[in-house]
């Protein structure tokens, strides 16, 4: 991916809306703009901890920034067409427990499983839905990266699955998830560009395979779900507390006295990558590269303005 074509978004941003850009929103447009392809589940806030106007950023083919409202108030549907499961939302039990181990293979009643998550993950606008979201406590979870389903052919089915390396360079972007109502409960997550994975398909066959970027990115957010890993428990503490309200709300209005309010102690503490240590942190390794791109932008504000997109940048090359 070549840098300079997200100098041009990133500062055709800040002219946009320049009131309320700041760095965090750098590390959103400027490192991950060929990952928001913003479903509204997944990546669909601009900067942490602040409030906007209600619309989604995508990316198109094209890279290009398309703006759309949205006016959902964050719940899931109550049903869904071609299945009888729902979304399973926090603080449900099942959220919090390891899957157990998928063991037969190459069966009708599997196969409907998955066809089932595909159609809900689809009607839910999601890019990825895990066996626990819809109350079932397997290692199987589904996905495609470009949410689009009339792309077909970058669904994957994955049982068992295993991240055997994850890349010590990290990113940190924005997630939300279906089984806290998405949007209501966005906030940075860190993960690894790249990871090494092996997992079954529904027919058993063997996987192995290397992710990278917003592939390797919805890969680990569904892999946590079957370890009783919720994308926030990898929220800064201040990222938490802002969210604590939605998260209260959500365990109100739980219906039984059952709920598990966090992960398991020691499954946390061997998070990888780690959590985030705080508000705004930047990888090590993408220091450098910000301090250069806020001397370019301080650089161009003082000339007024003209033409932009010269060489230079950030992100991965």
């Amino acid at each position: 991916m070549t840098s300079s074509r997200n100098v041009v978004l990133l500062i055709g941003m800040v002219a946009a809306f320049p009131a309320w850009f700041n760095f965090d929103t750098m590390l959103v447009f400027g490192f991950q703009t060929s990952t928001i392809i913003a479903n509204r589940r997944l990546l669909s806030s601009i900067s942490v901890g602040r409030k906007f106007p209600s619309f989604v950023l995508r990316s198109t083919e094209e890279d290009e920034i398309e703006i759309e409202d949205e006016d959902e108030d964050g719940r899931n549907p109550s049903s869904f067409e071609g299945s009888n499961m729902t979304i399973t939302e926090y603080p449900h039990p099942v959220l919090r427990k390891m899957g157990d181990d998928i063991l037969e293979f190459r069966s009708d009643k599997l196969r409907q499983i998955c066809k089932e998550m595909i159609t809900i993950m689809y009607q839910a606008t999601g890019v990825g839905l895990a066996a626990p979201q819809v109350g079932l406590s397997s290692r199987l979870f589904v996905y495609n990266p470009t949410g689009d389903p009339q792309k077909p052919e970058f669904e994957r089915i994955v049982c068992n699955p295993k991240i055997i390396d994850y890349s010590d360079e990290v990113e940190v972007d924005d997630e939300g998830c279906l089984s806290s109502r998405s949007g209501c409960c966005m906030g940075s997550v860190c993960r690894s560009t790249q990871i090494m994975v092996e997992y079954k398909t529904e027919e058993g066959a063997k996987v192995r395979r290397q992710l990278n970027g917003f592939d390797a990115r919805v890969f680990q957010h569904e892999f946590d779900h079957i370890e009783g890993i919720l994308h926030f428990d990898r929220f800064c503490a201040e990222d938490r507390e802002s969210i604590q309200p939605e998260l209260d709300l959500l365990v109100e209005e739980y219906p039984e006295d059952n709920g598990i309010l966090e992960p398991d102690v020691t499954r946390k503490a061997n998070l990888q990558p780690m959590p985030l240590p705080r508000r705004g942190w930047i990888p090590p390794a993408m220091e450098a590269t910000v301090r250069n791109v806020q001397i370019k932008l301080k650089g161009k504000k003082k000339k007024g303005g003209g033409g932009f997109g010269g060489g230079g940048g950030f992100g991965k090359k």
